[in-house]
C-alpha cells in the first residue's frame, strides 16, 4: 500500500482518482479550499507545499489540478501559468531528493494539431493559445525539476460524472434545442474520466516513469461525438456539422490532436477501451 497525495481532488478526474486510489492505497486528498474529508492546499504556494509534502511523505503525489478553462485563460493568463506551470514545479522540487514520484496530469492540446495522425508520447509539441502553454511549460517544469521520478499522463477531451464537459453540454442542448451545430473539422480521442483513472493507477502500480499516453481508444470529431452521444441517449435531435471558422473561440484549439498510447503498448498494455464503449458506459 502506498502513500499518495492527490491534489485536485474534486474535480471529475480528481474524484474518480480519489475513489479509485482510496481503495487500494492511503491516499490523503486535498483542494484549494478545504472540504469534508479534503485537506486545503493551495499548490501554487510553494511553502505550503513543502510543509504538506513533510507532513505526508508521499510515496507519490498525483496532480490533477489545474487551470481548465481554454478560452478563459486568454484572459487570466497568470492564473492559468500559476496554476498548470508553477503549481506542478513546486510539487516537484517538494519532491526532490525525498525518493517519491510525480504523476503530473497533462493534455492533448500541447500539441500544434498539425500532424496527420494521432500523436505519440515522443512527438514534438507545439502548443498555441494561454492554456495550452501553460501546460506545456508545466510539462516542461516536472522534467526539469524531477528528471528520474516523473510520469507526466497527458489525457484528451473528457467526459465524466461531477463535471462539466462537452457530452453533458450537448445532451441538455438536445433537450432545449431543436437541431444543434458542432464543430467537425478538429479530431480527437474523447476520453472517459473513469478509464483514464484506471489507466493512472496502472502507470503507478507498474511504476512507468516519463510521458505516458491515457486516452481512450479511436478518434472522432466534436460533431461525431455528439452524435454518437445523442444516438445513446435516444435522442433525435439533429446535429449539423460546422467549420471551426463558424464557431470563433478566444483560444485557438489544435485541429487534430488525437492520442495513440504508444508507452502503454510497450509496456502494460494499451487497455482502454474504445471510446465509443467508454461513452456508452458513461451515459448508461
Amino acid at each position: 500500500m502506498a502513500q499518495i497525495l492527490l491534489c485536485g481532488a474534486r474535480g471529475m478526474l480528481g474524484r474518480r482518482l480519489h475513489e479509485l486510489l482510496a481503495s487500494r492505497h492511503a491516499v490523503v486528498a486535498t483542494e484549494l479550499m478545504e472540504q469534508p474529508g479534503i485537506r486545503a492546499l493551495d499548490i501554487t504556494a510553494a511553502e505550503d507545499v513543502v510543509a504538506m509534502v513533510e507532513a505526508v511523505q508521499p510515496d507519490w503525489i498525483v496532480n490533477a489540478a489545474a487551470y481548465t478553462a481554454v478560452d478563459g485563460a486568454e484572459a487570466a493568463a497568470e492564473t492559468a501559468h500559476a496554476v498548470n506551470t508553477v503549481g506542478p514545479g513546486n510539487l516537484a522540487s517538494a519532491l526532490s531528493g525525498t525518493g517519491g514520484r510525480l504523476l503530473h496530469v497533462s493534455t492533448d492540446f500541447v500539441f500544434r494539431g498539425d500532424k496527420a495522425d494521432a500523436y505519440v508520447e515522443d512527438d514534438p509539441t507545439g502548443a498555441e493559445g494561454v492554456y495550452a502553454k501553460s501546460k506545456e511549460a508545466g510539462e516542461r517544469r516536472v522534467r526539469e525539476v524531477l528528471p528520474d521520478a516523473h510520469a507526466i499522463v497527458r489525457i484528451a477531451w473528457l467526459f465524466g460524472e461531477d463535471g462539466g464537459n462537452f457530452v453533458g453540454t450537448m445532451l441538455r442542448l438536445a433537450g432545449e434545442r431543436e437541431r444543434l451545430g458542432v464543430v467537425d473539422d478538429q479530431r480527437g480521442t474523447p476520453t472517459y474520466a473513469r478509464d483514464a483513472a484506471e489507466a493512472m493507477s496502472r502507470i503507478m502500480d507498474a511504476g512507468i516513469l516519463g510521458t505516458v499516453h491515457a486516452a481512450n481508444r479511436g478518434t472522432t470529431t466534436w460533431c461525431g461525438l455528439a452524435r454518437e452521444a445523442l444516438r445513446l441517449a435516444g435522442s433525435n435531435t439533429p446535429v449539423d456539422a460546422i467549420a471551426t471558422a463558424d464557431y470563433p473561440t478566444p483560444a485557438p484549439r489544435p485541429r487534430n490532436s488525437a492520442l495513440r498510447n504508444q508507452v502503454l503498448e510497450r509496456t502494460i498494455g494499451d487497455h482502454m477501451r474504445p471510446w465509443q464503449e467508454a461513452l456508452a458506459a458513461y451515459i448508461s
